[in-house]
């Protein structure tokens, strides 16, 4: 059975031209000067929004190893905002097996892939700069064949659940790029290094568009879904949102032995368990659940719950 779209032609005509005309290209030196050294002088998180952030657990190291355990964080994330991108993208290509080629939205799909490769290019990049950072071995192949193939299959059968999750990564995630750009400065006061700040221009601009197109999707395609079909559109929901509530965080950071001389993973848990960057994040998820209840993807009774148990706090 074909996809239907549910995003009006002018919309999807209008993103496309955006596409077409206004790209950030990340290895253009205007976009993003990937020379500038990767030296103490920086900061590698923007203040608030690293797992240390007011834990402490930085104060007493030398501005290099302070620099190192940053860098080792912000690489850690890097990767796993690449499988990200990358599972989005087999979501989409799964989508457009069946969709019709001459509808504007196949075109601009197409234009989304290609920026989502851009940007997990671009993630690498900032992984193969930091070469001493150790990020293979994360446990991928445990779990990504599994939630490949699911991801396909929703985008394919349930196009609405897929959009879902597309705005709980892009959006939520899209809060700490925003910090990058907005306030470029780390818990300490160093200036935020200058590709990370570029990073974070080049994507918030791209994926504006991407939320645009994942939203009109969700506006037009709700209202048209039966009652058993929104349910089960709230199922998955509530579980995707869950996680992250439960998890207090976007995308996890995990210790590694790396991290061995300069904290404990008992003073690294804790630093998790109390980071501010956890309360800006489900900030920015509850504003996007309450839009979300408006369209009947999460139900009164599930926000209710949530909000009266204090998951937001």
């Amino acid at each position: 059975m074909p996809v239907e779209v549910d995003v009006p032609q002018k919309v999807a005509e209008r993103l496309v031209n955006a596409s077409a005309t206004r790209r950030w290209y990340p290895f253009e030196p205007k976009v993003i000067d990937w020379s500038v050294p990767l030296t103490s002088e920086w900061a590698y998180v923007a203040a608030g929004h690293s797992v240390f952030s007011s834990s402490g657990a930085l104060n007493h190291l030398s501005p290099e190893d302070r620099s190192f355990v940053e860098r080792w964080e912000t690489t850690q994330t890097m990767r796993n905002v690449a499988h990200g991108e990358h599972l989005l993208n087999q979501g989409i290509l799964s989508m457009l097996w069946q969709m019709d080629p001459y509808d504007p939205s196949y075109r601009f799909l197409l234009h989304e892939v290609a920026e989502e490769c851009q940007h997990m290019a671009m993630f690498n990049q900032w992984v193969r700069l930091n070469s001493d950072i150790r990020t293979r071995d994360a446990g991928e192949l445990g779990w990504s064949t599994m939630v490949a193939q699911f991801t396909e299959e929703l985008a394919r059968d349930k196009p609405e659940a897929f959009w879902v999750n597309v705005l709980l990564f892009e959006f939520v995630g899209d809060e700490s790029n925003q910090a990058a750009r907005s306030n470029p400065v780390g818990d300490d006061g160093r200036p935020l290094h200058p590709i990370l700040v570029q990073i974070g221009i080049a994507h918030t601009s791209e994926e504006a568009r991407h939320i645009a197109y994942a939203r009109r999707w969700l506006e037009e395609g709700m209202p048209k879904l039966d009652d058993e079909q929104v349910l089960e559109i709230q199922r998955l929901t509530e579980l995707g949102a869950q996680a992250v509530i439960d998890r207090r965080q976007f995308l996890p950071v995990r210790y590694s032995r790396q991290l061995e001389p300069y904290m404990s993973k008992e003073t690294f848990d804790q630093a998790v368990a109390s980071t501010p960057a956890s309360k800006a994040l489900l900030g920015q998820l509850y504003k996007l659940l309450v839009d979300f209840e408006r369209l009947r993807i999460v139900s009164p009774e599930t926000m209710r719950r949530w909000e009266d148990s204090g998951a937001f706090d």
